[in-house]
C-alpha cells in the first residue's frame, strides 16, 4: 500500500448471516430458516477448529430440525434424523475433547443425552406419519453410545423398555444393521446386571445377524460373548479364537479345560487393564469358580480310582495338595470355604463334613451342568 492511500477492510466471511439473508425470503417463518443457518455455522466453526463453538450453533439447529420433523408429512426426514443425532453426538465428543485438552469443564456430551432425548420423543410419536418412527431404534443407539460414554449405564433402562413396550414398532421392522447394534449394547448392559442368560441371547444375536463380510463387528460381539458362554459352561473353539484374533482368551480356555486356578490367575493379571477397559475384567474373574470345580472334579476322579469303596468322600487334604502342585498354597480353612461356596453356588452338589475335612458328594450328578449354577451374588 503506498504511503497516504485510504486503508481498505479486509473482507470477512460470515456464512451464516448470508445463509439467513437468503433463505429469509423464500422460508419466511418456516423452521428451516433457524435450521440452515445454525447449521452452516456449525459447519465454518468446525472448519476452524472450535468444536465448542460449532456444538453450541448445532444445538440451535435441534429445536427447529424437531418442528420441520414433526410437520414431516412425508416421513422424508428420517434419513436427516439419523445425520441429526449422528452429528450432535459427534461434535459433543470433540468439544468435551477439547475442553479436557485445554483443561477446561465442558457438559457438551451430557447436554446432547438431553438434545438426543427431545429428538426420540417427536419421532416416537410419529405425528403425521407412523413411518417416522422409524428413526426411533437409530436415536437410542446414539443414546446408548452417549451413556457408556458418561458410564450413566442406569439411563438405558427406560430406552429398553420402550422397545419392549406394545407402543414400538416391531422389532424386525428395523434394518438389520440397527437390530444389530442394539442387541450389542443389550446385551452389553446385561452383563453389567449379571443377567447373563440375557446377556448370552443377545450378543448370539449380534454375532449372528451381523454381515458375514463385517469381520471386525463380529469380533467385538464375540469378545463379550465367549466370556458369557463360558461362564454358562460353553467353551469356545480353538478356530474361532484365531478367526476373530482373541489370543487373550485362549489361556483362559486352556485353564478351565486343566483346572488351572494358576493359570486364570496369570492371564488375568497380564491383560487386567485390557479386561478393565474392556469391562470384562469381572466377568472373567467370575470363571474362577468353575476352574476351582474342574479341578476338584479330577481330584474327585482320582480319589474314586484310589479308593473306590469311599468314593463320594473326598478329603479336602487332596484338593489343598492339587492347588498346592499348582503353586497356589492354601491353609485347610480356605480350601474348606472355597469347596462350601462351590457347593452353596451348585457348582458341586453334596456338603462338607467339618469335622472330618471332608466332601460327600452327592450320588446322583454331583457336578451338574455350569448352566445351572448360581453365577450372581445374594
Amino acid at each position: 500500500m503506498s504511503p497516504g492511500s485510504k486503508a481498505r477492510s479486509q473482507p470477512s466471511w460470515n456464512p451464516a448471516a448470508t445463509v439467513r439473508q437468503q433463505l429469509r425470503q423464500s422460508l419466511s417463518g418456516s423452521p428451516w430458516e433457524e435450521l440452515f443457518p445454525a447449521h452452516v455455522a456449525a459447519v465454518a466453526a468446525l472448519l476452524d477448529r472450535k468444536p465448542g463453538e460449532a456444538y453450541t450453533h448445532l444445538v440451535a439447529s435441534v429445536q427447529p430440525f424437531i418442528k420441520a420433523f414433526r410437520e414431516d408429512t412425508d416421513a422424508w426426514l428420517i434419513a436427516p434424523m439419523y445425520v441429526m443425532v449422528h452429528n450432535v453426538r459427534q461434535v459433543a465428543c470433540q468439544a468435551d475433547d477439547e475442553a479436557t485438552r485445554l483443561g477446561r469443564k465442558s457438559d457438551a456430551l451430557e447436554n446432547c443425552g438431553t438434545q438426543l432425548q427431545k429428538c426420540f420423543a417427536v419421532a416416537v410419536q410419529g405425528a403425521g406419519n407412523k413411518s417416522k418412527k422409524l428413526a426411533t431404534l437409530e436415536i437410542i443407539i446414539t443414546l446408548f453410545k452417549v451413556y457408556f460414554r458418561l458410564n450413566t449405564l442406569r439411563l438405558c433402562k427406560n430406552l429398553i423398555n420402550a422397545v419392549n413396550s406394545r407402543q414400538f414398532l416391531p422389532f424386525e421392522s428395523f434394518p438389520a444393521s440397527q437390530r444389530v447394534t442394539y442387541k450389542y449394547y443389550t446385551g452389553r448392559l446385561a452383563i453389567f446386571d449379571e443377567n447373563y442368560d440375557v446377556a448370552a441371547s443377545d450378543l448370539a444375536y449380534a454375532f449372528e445377524h451381523c454381515h458375514r463380510t463385517a469381520v471386525a463387528n463380529k469380533a467385538r460381539c464375540a469378545y463379550y460373548l465367549i466370556p458369557v458362554k463360558m461362564l454358562l459352561g460353553e467353551l469356545p473353539q480353538q478356530a474361532m479364537l484365531d478367526k476373530f484374533g482373541l489370543h487373550d482368551y485362549s489361556p483362559i480356555v486352556m485353564a478351565m479345560k486343566e483346572g488351572s486356578v494358576q493359570g486364570l490367575d496369570r492371564c488375568l493379571q497380564e491383560h487386567q487393564i485390557r479386561f478393565i477397559q474392556a469391562g470384562t475384567y469381572l466377568l472373567l474373574e467370575k470363571l474362577k469358580n468353575s476352574v476351582y470345580r474342574r479341578l476338584f472334579r479330577r481330584v474327585a476322579l482320582l480319589h474314586k480310582e484310589q479308593e473306590p469303596a469311599k468314593a463320594a468322600q473326598v478329603p479336602l487334604v487332596k484338593f489343598q495338595t492339587a492347588l498346592a502342585w499348582q503353586g497356589v498354597d492354601m491353609e485347610m480353612d480356605e480350601v474348606e470355604c472355597i469347596v462350601a461356596n462351590l457347593i452353596y453356588r451348585k457348582f458341586v452338589k453334596g456338603y462338607i463334613s467339618h469335622q472330618h475335612r471332608v466332601a460327600v458328594l452327592s450320588k446322583a450328578d454331583p457336578f451338574p451342568p455350569l448352566s445351572t449354577a448360581t453365577l450372581t451374588d445374594p
